[in-house]
C-alpha cells in the first residue's frame, strides 16, 4: 500500500511570546513544501489559550486543543502519515542561555518526523519563507539523503540556495597536497557525490562543531539551519545538536535518520551530518 504524500505542517503552540514566530515559521515551511498548516495547543493543566485562538485567527489557521502530558500528546499527534512534521518554539530552558526544553527533546527523540526549533530571539521577515539553507554534511549516505528526501518536496518555483558545510576536525582529505587551493574543486566533486543539484555552494572549515554552524550560517545569511539526527540527543553529534539548539539565533529543522524504534535498539548510531570550524 502506497504511504500517503504529506501534505500538513503542524503548528506547536504554547500560547507563549514565541507563538508568532512558530506560526510565521510554519507557515513558511509550508509555503516552500507547499502544504497547509494546522495549529495544535496542548495543555497540562488546562490554562486559557485566549492569545493562541486570537493568533490562529489573525492568520486563517485551523486550531487544535488537545490536553496533555504534553510531550506524549505532540508525539501523538505527529504520527499520521498527512503530517510533514512540526514546528515549535524553544522557551522552556534546562541550562545554558537558550538551550530546547525539556517539552522540545522528548519529541525530539520520540520522532521520526523533521522538527522545526524556533529561537525566541529569530529575525525574521514580515513574510517569511526559507530560501537560503545551511546543510552541514560529513560524507554519510545518511545525512544526504535527510536532506535531499526533503528537498525533493520543495515547490518548483521555491528558488531555495543550499549552502553545504564540510568540517574537517583539523585534518584534510589526504588527496590534496594545497588544501586551499585543492579544496575548491574537491568541493565541487562533493557536491556533486552528497548533494546533488541545482544552486548549491560549498563551505569548510575547522574547529569546533557547533561553532561552525552557527558562523556559516549567520556569514551566509541563512535563515533556516538543517541537521540530521540519528538517535541519541545526549552525546556526540546529538551533543551538537543540543549545542546549535542553544546558541543559534535561527531556526533549525532536525531530521531523523531513524524511526523511533530504530533509536531505542541503537542509540550509539549518529549523523548530524556537523565536524569542526575555527
Amino acid at each position: 500500500m502506497t504511504t500517503p504524500h504529506p501534505t500538513t505542517v503542524l503548528a506547536a503552540l504554547s500560547g507563549g511570546p514565541e507563538t508568532g514566530l512558530v506560526l510565521k515559521t510554519a507557515i513558511g515551511l509550508a509555503t516552500l513544501l507547499g502544504m497547509e498548516v494546522e495549529a495544535v495547543h496542548v495543555s497540562d493543566e488546562g490554562e486559557a489559550t485566549q492569545n493562541v485562538g486570537a493568533a490562529t485567527r489573525a492568520v486563517g489557521v485551523q486550531l487544535h486543543e488537545w490536553p496533555g502530558p504534553i510531550g506524549d500528546r505532540l508525539l501523538e499527534v505527529l504520527e499520521p502519515p498527512q503530517v510533514f512534521g512540526a514546528v515549535m518554539g524553544m522557551r522552556k530552558f534546562i541550562s545554558g542561555p537558550r538551550p530546547a526544553g525539556h517539552t522540545s527533546l522528548q519529541v525530539l527523540r520520540g520522532t521520526s518526523k523533521p522538527l522545526v526549533l524556533v529561537p525566541p530571539d529569530a529575525a525574521m521577515p514580515q513574510m517569511f519563507t526559507p530560501r537560503r539553507l545551511l546543510v552541514p554534511l560529513d560524507g554519510s549516505a545518511e545525512a544526504s539523503k535527510a536532506f535531499l528526501d526533503i528537498e525533493v518536496l520543495f515547490q518548483e518555483n521555491a528558488n531555495v540556495e543550499v549552502v553545504v558545510l564540510y568540517t574537517l576536525n583539523g585534518l584534510t582529505p589526504q588527496m590534496l597536497d594545497n588544501p586551499h587551493y585543492d579544496l575548491p574543486m574537491w568541493g565541487e566533486e562533493f557536491l556533486l557525490r552528497y548533494c546533488p543539484g541545482e544552486r548549491r555552494s560549498f563551505e569548510w572549515s575547522t574547529g569546533s562543531p557547533a561553532s561552525a554552524v552557527i558562523d556559516v550560517a549567520a556569514e551566509q545569511e541563512c535563515d533556516l539551519i538543517v541537521l540530521s539526527f540519528a538517535g541519541d540527543i545526549e552525546v556526540g553529534h546529538g551533543a551538537v545538536i543540543r549545542e546549535v539548539l542553544a546558541r543559534s539565533n535561527v531556526a533549525v529543522i532536525v531530521v531523523p535518520t531513524l524511526t523511533p524504534a530504530a533509536i531505542c535498539i541503537d542509540h550509539a548510531a549518529t549523523a548530524v551530518g556537523v565536524g569542526s570550524r575555527q
